[in-house]
């Protein structure tokens, strides 16, 4: 359930957090929040934000979200939390204290203990430190629970930052295994210049429904494409110049060629997401030279997800 408004009449137990991408190290602690919550008797919640706090307080340093505010709340009512508290972020809200946030989710949303992720910290004072937390929450009569820390394979901390140095970088398979599925990109198929379609292979061109999303770097990817229809179908996609046919080497395009769809997607909704980086985007010696080399990214993906679907 979506708690938007004052509900103080639940008593609950929360953990506070942007929760960009609801990857693994999200689902980890929202685990420990849903058993910490059978333990006390108290209704599992997150406090979360429509928009990253930075966008606010420090919009240049804002990141790319990993997830569409829609997309987040997906996963998180699939986390097993009862309720998911979505809070404006404001200037407002910025210049409160940690005593002061949580005496308003105390007290607006009758939050009696809260759950404590091992970097989180909120308020801002941004108290130092679960025992800080601890002393604030034994005015008001809230428990603060340290949460365990969840580490990647390599004991690297996982974070939505590591996901998104991962996708950066091209590495979409490893932020998938972070992220515990697939990375997806929902966007709008939109008019290029159509230089696909004369050589054998249309493309898609793909707008992100917002430009706060997290872009791959550049490469060719071997994919999945969900058309209006809900068929998700095997495409390989490139995310850069063009080089050979863009002279100018200027306008990064998202670009998908869906293996044996031939419908018109302009102006329709399409979801991508990211199996594996095949090879990073290159500059070949004419048209013909391209062509070859798409024929073998087009066998090499219908062999990598054949059957896989």
């Amino acid at each position: 359930m979506i708690i938007r408004r004052k509900d103080n009449k639940k008593r609950r137990i929360a953990s506070v957090g942007m929760m960009d991408g609801v990857h693994t190290g999200h689902r980890f602690l929202l685990d420990f929040l849903c058993a910490q919550g059978r333990k006390m008797h108290l209704s599992p919640a997150v406090i979360t934000f429509g928009e990253h706090p930075l966008a606010t307080v420090c919009p240049e340093r804002a990141p790319k979200l990993l997830t569409t505010p829609e997309r987040k709340l997906e996963l998180l009512a699939d986390s097993g939390v009862d309720d998911v508290v979505v809070l404006n972020f404001n200037h407002r809200m910025s210049r409160m204290s940690a005593e002061k946030f949580l005496e308003m989710l105390h007290e607006r949303w009758g939050v009696e203990a809260m759950v404590v992720g091992f970097n989180n910290r909120f308020g801002r004072d941004r108290a130092e430190g679960i025992d800080a937390y601890r002393a604030i929450g034994a005015k008001m009569g809230m428990t603060i629970i340290e949460a365990p820390e969840m580490t990647t394979n390599q004991g690297v901390p996982l974070s939505s930052s590591s996901i998104r140095k991962a996708l950066e970088s091209g590495q979409v398979k490893c932020a998938s295994e972070m992220l515990g599925y697939c990375y997806r990109l929902d966007g709008t198929v939109v008019h290029g210049q159509a230089l696909g379609r004369k050589i054998g292979f249309p493309t898609a061109n793909v707008q992100p429904v917002s430009p706060r999303l997290a872009v791959p770097g550049a490469g060719v990817y071997a994919a999945w494409v969900t058309t209006p229809d809900g068929v998700r179908r095997a495409a390989m996609v490139n995310i850069g110049v063009r080089p050979t046919v863009n002279e100018s080497m200027s306008g990064s395009t998202i670009e998908a060629h869906i293996i044996d769809y031939a419908g018109c997607l302009y102006d329709e909704p399409v979801c991508v997401e990211f199996i594996c980086r095949m090879r990073e985007e290159q500059k070949f010696n004419g048209v013909d030279e391209l062509v070859a080399q798409l024929r073998k990214d087009e066998k090499q993906v219908r062999e990598m997800l054949s059957g896989c679907n």
